[in-house]
């Protein structure tokens, strides 16, 4: 198997994990996935070489399926940005619900002279 195929079935492999839906189960799973599929492609990546004129209309397949997979993984990276925030908000809301007197000032209340 050529370098340049074995990238593009590892391409089309990484293009297949993106696109399954992904939900908070198995979000874990899918990441790791791709993380060891990218980390594939990124040392097969330093072995390229130019293509010869019969594994050019593989590259520009290569090139389809990798606009596609960015953009599904921007989409996955805020989706998961998004939850990260409102899990923050929770955690801070919780906290609030908690202990509401946490952030009333020392001073509230108290009667400085500044006459001296």
């Amino acid at each position: 198997m050529g370098v340049w195929t074995e990238f593009a079935s590892i391409t089309e492999e990484l293009d297949e994990v993106v696109h399954q839906p992904v939900n908070e189960k198995n979000r874990t799973a899918v990441i790791e996935e791709i993380e060891t599929l990218l980390n594939k492609r990124a040392a097969i990546l330093e072995q390229l070489s130019d293509p010869s004129q019969e594994e050019k209309p593989l590259l520009k397949e290569v090139q389809k399926r990798d606009l596609k997979i960015n953009q599904k993984l921007e989409f996955l990276f805020e989706g998961l940005k998004r939850d990260m925030r409102n899990a923050k908000k929770q955690k801070a809301s919780k906290q609030r619900y908690v202990n509401p007197y946490q952030s009333v000032s020392g001073y509230d209340g108290m009667y400085l002279d500044h006459k001296k």
